[in-house]
This record gives C-alpha cells, sequence and structure tokens, in this order.
C-alpha cells in the first residue's frame, strides 16, 4: 500500500536537498531524482490502533501536486493532543473542530493530471456525464440525503407530539441514512452519522434539532465538494497551460535542430570543406538547445521520458564531436536528437492528412 507523504516530510526529504524543485506559478513540483519518503500510518485492529510503515516513491516525470485533505479517524485521535507547535511544525491546519493536512499527490504525467483535475475531480464531487448516461456525484447525494432529513425535520416538529407511527417512519429513516454513511471518511459525514446516532437515541422534541445539525453538516460538505470541483478545474487550466508552452518549446527546439542538420548536410553534400569555425558553431548550438531542454519544467511525463533518450542525449557530446572534425557525427547527432523531439513537435499519431500527403508524394 502506497500512501501520499505529507508536505512537511516531503519538504525536508526533496526540496531541502534539492531532489525536487517547486514551480510556484505552475502550482507543481519537478521530481529531479528519484524521492523517498518514510511515511506511517495507523489501520485498527478491533479495538486498537496499529502502526503500520512504509516509503513512498516520487519519480521523474510524474506530476506532484500539495493537497489539503481532512484528518483520518486516527490522525485526529493523534493530534487531537499535540500542542499548536507540534502541529504547526506538521504543517496541521485545524478549523472548528476539524483538522487538516497538506500532502504530496503524485499523478503518472500531465496529460493524465489535466484529465484528473478537468474531468475525474468534478465527476466525482459533482456529477458524471457521459453521452447516455449521468452518474450522481457525491454533491448530489448529499443533497438527497439533505432532503431526506429535511422530510425528517418536518414530521417530527409539529406543534404536537409526533404519532408512534410518524416516529417509527422516523427512525427507520434516520437509520437507513446512518448505515448509508457508515463508510464515510470525511469529519462533516463523520460527525453527521454521529448527530443522527443520538437523534435515533433521543426523545421526540431533540430528533429535529440533531437531524438539522447533520443536515447542515451534510450541506457544508456539500459546499466543500463545489469549491473542491473549481479548484480543480482552475488548476486544470494552470496545467493545460503549461503543457502548451512545453509543446511549444518542443516544436521551437525540433524545428531548430532540423534547420541546423539540413544546413550542415547541404554543406556535406556539396563537396567543399565545412571550416572547423562553421562545425564548432552549428555544434554550439545544438548543445545549447540540449542544456536549454535539461530545465525543471520539462521534467514531467511524456515530455521528460523524450529527453532521456540515448538518441537525444547524443547532443551532450556533439561538441567534443565538432572539436574532432566529424561532421557526419555531428549531423548524425542532431538528426536522432531531432527525432526524439519529434513525436510532441508534430504529434504522436499521424494524421489521415499527413498519410495521404506521403501517399501521393511517394506515388
Amino acid at each position: 500500500m502506497t500512501r501520499s507523504a505529507y508536505w512537511s516530510e516531503f519538504q525536508q526529504a526533496a526540496i531541502e536537498t534539492k531532489l525536487a524543485r517547486e514551480l510556484p506559478e505552475h502550482e507543481a513540483i519537478a521530481v529531479l531524482d528519484l524521492v523517498l519518503v518514510p511515511v506511517h500510518w495507523k489501520v485498527r485492529a478491533k479495538t486498537e490502533w496499529r502502526e503500520r510503515s512504509g516509503v513512498t516513491q516520487y519519480i521523474p516525470g510524474q506530476v506532484l501536486h500539495r493537497e489539503w485533505r481532512p484528518a483520518s479517524e486516527w490522525e485526529t485521535a493523534e493530534w487531537e493532543n499535540l500542542p499548536e507547535e507540534a502541529l504547526h511544525a506538521l504543517g496541521v491546519f485545524w478549523q472548528q473542530g476539524i483538522y487538516s493536512i497538506q500532502i504530496v499527490e503524485k499523478i503518472k504525467d500531465l496529460p493524465a493530471a489535466i484529465r484528473q483535475r478537468a474531468r475525474h475531480v468534478p465527476a466525482r464531487k459533482i456529477a458524471r456525464k457521459g453521452r447516455t448516461f449521468a452518474l450522481a456525484g457525491d454533491a448530489q447525494t448529499l443533497a438527497v440525503y439533505a432532503r431526506r432529513l429535511s422530510g425528517v425535520i418536518q414530521d417530527t416538529m409539529g406543534d404536537q407530539r409526533p404519532t408512534p407511527q410518524v416516529m417509527e417512519q422516523a427512525s427507520l429513516e434516520l437509520a437507513q441514512i446512518a448505515l448509508e454513511l457508515e463508510q464515510s471518511k470525511t469529519a462533516l459525514k463523520t460527525r453527521a452519522r454521529q448527530e443522527i446516532a443520538l437523534a435515533l437515541q433521543g426523545r421526540f422534541w431533540e430528533v429535529p434539532a440533531m437531524a438539522g445539525q447533520a443536515m447542515a453538516d451534510l450541506l457544508k460538505e456539500r459546499v466543500r465538494d463545489y469549491e473542491i470541483a473549481i479548484k480543480s478545474v482552475e488548476l486544470a487550466e494552470k496545467w493545460r497551460n503549461l503543457m502548451a508552452d512545453i509543446e511549444r518549446r518542443f516544436r521551437n527546439c525540433y524545428r531548430r535542430l532540423g534547420q541546423l542538420g539540413q544546413r550542415l548536410q547541404e554543406m556535406q553534400l556539396s563537396g567543399v570543406a565545412i571550416e572547423p569555425s562553421v562545425l564548432l558553431a552549428i555544434a554550439k548550438e545544438a548543445h545549447g538547445i540540449w542544456i536549454y531542454l535539461q530545465e525543471p519544467t520539462f521534467n514531467f511525463g511524456p515530455y521528460y521520458h523524450r529527453l532521456q533518450e540515448p538518441e537525444f542525449h547524443r547532443l551532450s557530446r556533439v561538441l567534443d564531436h565538432a572539436k574532432e572534425g566529424r561532421a557526419s557525427t555531428v549531423f548524425n547527432d542532431i538528426e536522432l536528437a531531432a527525432a526524439k523531439l519529434e513525436a510532441v513537435a508534430i504529434g504522436e499519431k499521424p494524421t489521415r492528412v499527413e498519410l495521404l500527403r506521403e501517399k501521393e508524394t511517394l506515388l
């Protein structure tokens, strides 16, 4: 089982050691080398909590993001007894009896991160709508629970004592809602379930107040769902802009490498000796492109993985080849590196138009 590391622990293990770097303008973290963060958690075994531990890996190419999540049951129990200084050191946020912690979330690559934030999170929180189906999200489910609790309140809040039949029906409805909320993990849902449990044990005049408090907690959770969905889409927009910027720079580098290769090839085919200074100038520009594409901004998959190919890393030796006067090797360095940028620069899949154009050229 893998768990996301707390931001405070990741910061110490990765940011301070320069194994990873924050990109605040993109709300992302670039992994520069393998990061190993020890993590611990607890699992319930009957009536007690048992400690578990492990190591979470963060590898180059993943998109890392700082994310707030509500505290789990065992975390809440552990943090309730901690002084404010210790909570601050852990990065724990406390408000109205609810604890939250900032974690480091990892996503496979940039396109997957955008899909998750633009589609999956809003679908889970609000609704998932396909061409032939619609699945209710958490917010819609919470609205249904709130309406059911409102019905219980209306039935039990009359001027006179409710009949036994009304109380029995209210108890059945409350028990069913509590059962459906049994697997809920969030603090607000847990608190709502506890209020419902109290309502089931309370006297008839206490039922509306306790059911009303449960309804309020569920509606607060619904508000939180919408806020999370909105922020998720806004983050997807930032990552989409980052992806567009990376691909634009890939295209520019691909185009320039192609121009350098063409220039060198034309000189080779002309039969005229290539001046050492000219060959070195071409190699310097190609080497500069290699250096440029080593920036942390490019450390997200699938772009990062393209840049790790041996063919692209031949550009790291292109200056040595030029100084040795090996024009053919310099050309090969440039050509192979350009080929590795091609999938991003002009698209992974050939288009129908591209295939037709190639066919017309050949036939």
